[in-house]
């Protein structure tokens, strides 16, 4: 039995496992008992026979006293460069309006182009690049914050460093920084001065990103709605439906993670509802809100749930102009949904899919890693092809 377990040690069920013999008293039937799944469950991924689920994760933190981020062993400890200006960006975060300076700063339309770049970096899931830049120019945006003289130059300045703060709220997650919660609470603060109540719901939202990830999904569903209830207020047009329909699409992910499909299913429908009647390649709020991000989230959603064979049989292809980092973050699903369904082959060809689309959120996803390690698990005759992986993702099997 040892042996068998051993060859899951890389992942979280290592960290479960070894979390869970500190605690007195605590069996795998009792960590399941107050986890509320099964002993099979909890033994299965401890012995690295299945990947342990987002929900999984959340749930054992909780149960161990732990964060997410320590059982998903992030920020993770492998690389390097690509992390080279996180530490500085999360300084600016906490920092905030105290980056505000003395200093002249340059023109708002020299600034706007400024978080335009960063936010097409973050498109390209670019973020080496992006946080090389940030913490510089959200001190000119909180400097201009500060001096702007008129009314719509306060607001222009507020929105831009709200579009700046989402872009280092995505950053800091995909890195995985426990402050990117942070972040994105000094976005809505931004928002709110920013003239447009339509971003200022959105993000409300977007607080619960992080929420989300630590597995608080009641506290990130009461954001969620909140912001869809503030979206509704204001005239029904394109970009109140991209609003409403981006929050619907967050609400269907934290259901599938509770587990309740039907209110899942339920959300999923009203964001097609919102989608049907955008006009295409519209994009509000840097949201790509549309109905291919429907379809993706659909998919994602039965894989949230487990459910691996809805996953496949939803997915559809994707148009061309999607988002490079959606589509990865789509083949990083789809990867997941064929290892729950057993289809072994399908899973490293998704993966390789997601690494050429976007390199760096797949080498950082958390559910990449349980991925690899779940397979190589289930492969005993290991490929060359998924030790290769393994070891650009520094994934240790």
């Amino acid at each position: 039995m040892a042996a068998e377990e051993d060859r899951g040690l890389a992942g979280v069920g290592r960290r479960v496992r070894a979390a869970r013999k500190l605690h007195p008293n605590l069996g795998q039937r009792q960590l399941a008992d107050r986890m509320h799944v099964s002993v099979s469950l909890v033994r299965a991924v401890e012995q690295g026979r299945k990947p342990a689920s987002p929900s999984f994760v959340a749930a054992a933190a909780r149960v161990l006293n732990l964060t997410v981020y320590d059982l998903y062993e992030q920020p993770s400890p492998q690389f390097g460069a690509e992390r080279e200006g996180i530490a500085e960006l999360e300084t600016a975060v906490i920092a905030g309006p105290a980056l505000a300076t003395d200093d002249p700063t340059a023109p708002l339309d020299t600034l706007a182009r400024a978080v335009a770049a960063v936010a097409e970096l973050q498109r390209k899931s670019r973020y080496d690049r992006s946080s090389a830049t940030m913490p510089d120019l959200l001190a000119a945006l909180h400097t201009a914050a500060v001096r702007a003289r008129t009314g719509a130059e306060a607001e222009r300045a507020h929105g831009l460093l709200t579009h700046l703060y989402q872009c280092v709220t995505i950053c800091l997650h995909r890195m995985g920084s426990p402050v990117a919660g942070q972040a994105a609470e000094r976005a809505a603060t931004a928002a709110a001065s920013s003239g447009d109540p339509l971003l200022a719901a959105l993000c409300e939202g977007e607080i619960g990103l992080p929420l989300m990830h630590r597995g608080a999904y009641r506290a990130a569903e009461r954001l969620a709605a909140t912001g869809r209830r503030l979206a509704e207020a204001e005239p029904t047009g394109p970009a109140s439906l991209t609003v409403r329909g981006y929050l619907h699409l967050r609400s269907a992910i934290l259901s599938a993670r509770s587990g309740d499909r039907a209110t899942s299913d339920a959300h999923l429908a009203e964001a097609a509802d919102c989608a049907r009647v955008l006009e295409p390649g519209t994009d509000f709020y840097d949201t790509a809100f549309d109905p291919a991000n429907v379809s993706i989230h659909s998919v994602a959603a039965a894989v949230e749930r487990g459910d691996g064979a809805t996953a496949l049989a939803r997915n559809t292809p994707l148009p061309p102009g999607t988002l490079a980092s959606r589509k990865g973050h789509h083949h990083v699903d789809l990867a997941r949904a064929a290892l729950l369904h057993g289809r072994r082959d399908q899973v490293l060809a998704e993966l390789n899919t997601a690494r050429e689309l976007a390199p760096q959120l797949t080498r950082y996803h958390p559910q990449v890693h349980e991925t690899v390690v779940t397979l190589a698990h289930q492969d005993r005759r290991r490929s060359d092809s998924l030790a290769t992986f393994a070891h650009w993702a520094g994934i240790k099997l």
